[in-house]
């Protein structure tokens, strides 16, 4: 009897500290992604984007209403990545950070591990959210 509930204690305490060590894990960010999504009326100057970095192309990028510009980048586990992009739309232009430490708090980290970040360019400015549902005026054309 006493080799059983040897036993059985060995077991309790495997199964306990193999679920206490799963939750005291930190949830490591594989990758990032940001997409910059046209919402601008088709018109005959559509939306042109270039952004910049050491690991993205910078060519101009244009994009009719629905159509996005999207990559994707490794962790960034201290935020200090930064991919700024140039928008030009009609007689209008903006330069700003669509993903860096500020702008992360913005993106989401769903269980696949990746943070999403999506920029929508409208006719009143830049909207940015983490599910395509709920967005955030961040800035205007000006």
């Amino acid at each position: 009897m006493g080799c059983f509930l040897l036993q059985l204690l060995i077991i309790t305490f495997l199964f306990v500290s193999s679920t206490l060590s799963v939750e005291q894990q930190p949830i490591r960010v594989t990758k990032n992604q940001v997409h910059v999504i046209s919402d601008i009326p088709d018109s005959p100057e559509p939306l042109q984007v270039r952004c910049t970095s050491h690991d993205i192309d910078a060519d101009l990028h244009t994009l009719k209403k629905g159509q996005e510009f999207n990559w994707t980048f490794g962790p960034d586990v201290s935020g200090s990545a930064v991919y700024p992009c140039h928008f030009y739309w009609q007689s209008k232009n903006k330069l700003f950070n669509v993903y860096d430490g500020r702008v992360r708090q913005y993106c989401r980290l769903p269980a696949a591990n990746v943070y999403f970040c999506y920029w929508s360019a409208r006719p009143d400015g830049f909207y940015v959210s983490n599910d395509k549902s709920t967005w955030k005026k961040i800035y205007g054309w000006v």
